[in-house]
């Protein structure tokens, strides 16, 4: 009975997994890119590259935040490094997807609110599926998850604070208005994590 209870465990955080990912993976495409609303931490880093150097998500989501899981795997083990390559796999082929089939929702670039609402919901409820599976989607979700653990903050404060270093940094290419319909973004997306989050560790 707990081999089969185990079976099933892993196949759902296998199916969280491909499920977050993909969800995150639209909406970076579809309202992040699409709108100039950028994210914070690993993922607001690899927007920045898009625009400035117009490099693919889908080529340094795997560079930059491979090093990161790696580090993530020598406190949790190599089950979290596969769910988290997983993910890093995931993201990439369907971003890559995203981008061979053209937008697929309308732009909100004259109503950045919803724009921001929507990039929140969507990179809030991907990340929190790969999140309550045993994973992370990205370098940065590594970086809130060791700090919830290590330290006295919530995984919420901790996107919040390397948030707040990229979006400063995407001041280079956004306005002062497009960071704050970010930082609303990203204040939705961290506060969704940490809900899904604690009602997965329940």
């Amino acid at each position: 009975m707990r081999c089969s209870n185990d079976n099933f465990k892993k196949i759902r955080n296998v199916f969280f997994i491909i499920l977050g990912s993909t969800i995150l993976s639209f909406g970076t495409y579809n309202f992040n890119y699409q709108n100039d609303v950028t994210e914070g931490g690993v993922l607001g880093l690899i927007l920045f590259m898009k625009n400035i150097f117009n490099i693919s998500p889908s080529i340094t989501n795997i560079v930059i935040d491979l090093a990161l899981f790696l580090l993530g795997a020598k406190f949790f083990g190599k089950t979290f490094l596969f769910k988290c390559i997983l993910s890093t796999v995931v993201f990439s082929v369907t971003y890559g997807i995203w981008e061979s089939i053209g937008f697929l929702v309308p732009s909100f670039a004259n109503n950045m609110f919803l724009a921001s609402i929507f990039s929140g919901l969507f990179v809030g409820i991907g990340v929190g599926f790969v999140v309550i599976a045993g994973g992370a989607c990205g370098g940065d979700d590594v970086i809130a998850i060791l700090g919830s653990k290590f330290t006295k903050f919530e995984i919420k404060d901790i996107y919040l604070l390397t948030d707040g270093i990229v979006l400063f940094l995407s001041l280079v290419y956004l306005s002062i208005n497009q960071v704050f319909y970010s930082l609303l973004a990203v204040t939705i997306s961290g506060n969704i994590i940490g809900l899904m989050n604690k009602r997965g560790m329940n």
